[in-house]
């Protein structure tokens, strides 16, 4: 009887162990690749028909916004997401804080500080990473900062203009000869209702150091040519949400 006792005991111990590794395994996520997604936040001013709000933390840059670092399956190209319930912490990304407010601000309107996207991202996407939360919204910034896509554009002939339409091919071409692998243009409507380039998605190894060719590039709907909206201050209102009523 004793034995029998025992040896359960060490089934229950086995199959709690086994559970645990399940879960620790779940809890990082099983992904091939990253989605570096970068906004253009002129097209999101045309499209939201000037409803653009000045962020609390100040002008961010004149460039391209970071949305985030998507975790993402390479079979099927769907993002790999909530993989735990981790917290966020704010405060761990105060050495970051400035970056964060040039390129990762939210000028939705009312104004805000852009903490809202920061924890939705680390929430559905930096979780899955198996990175510390520091670590991720740092490796983002750095990868932004590698491709410099505005200047990239700029440099190829393709800047802002309220005039100009480019070839969406043309666009994805330059990209690609400077960082090595063809990126993903998604459009938007701007208030004419012609196509505008609104976000570029350029696909990152998993130890995310280098851009890799996508292994499974989402398709978005696009016009042959395309405008690219400026970007200007002038566009950021100052609207602040109203107080509750007492």
């Amino acid at each position: 009887m004793a034995s029998h006792v025992a040896l359960t005991a060490v089934m229950v111990v086995m199959m709690l162990a086994s559970s645990s590794q399940t879960i620790n395994a779940a809890e990082i996520g099983e992904f091939d690749f990253y989605y570096l997604v970068l906004m253009w936040p002129g097209a999101y001013c045309e499209q939201s028909k000037g409803k653009c709000c000045m962020p609390k933390t100040g002008k961010p840059e004149i460039d391209f916004f970071v949305r985030g670092l998507w975790t993402a399956d390479a079979t099927t190209g769907s993002q790999v997401t909530r993989c735990n319930q981790t917290s966020f912490y704010v405060n761990e990304l105060d050495g970051l804080s400035s970056e964060l407010a040039k390129y990762w601000s939210n000028i939705k309107c009312p104004s805000n500080n852009g903490v809202s996207n920061w924890k939705s991202t680390w929430k559905t996407y930096g979780i899955c990473s198996g990175l510390d939360e520091p670590t991720y919204f740092n490796t983002v910034l750095n990868m932004r900062s590698k491709i410099e896509l505005l200047n990239l554009l700029v440099g190829q002939g393709y800047g802002p203009s309220n005039t100009a339409y480019y070839r969406t091919s043309d666009i994805e071409a330059a990209i690609s000869s400077v960082i090595g692998a063809r990126p993903v243009i998604r459009c938007s409507k701007d208030q004419s209702g012609e196509f505008q380039l609104y976000e570029v998605y350029v696909c990152v190894n998993k130890e995310a150091t280098e851009v890799i060719e996508c292994p499974s590039p989402p398709a978005f709907t696009c016009s042959d040519f395309i405008r690219f909206h400026p970007f200007t201050y002038d566009m950021l209102k100052v609207k602040l949400a109203m107080p509750a009523s007492d």
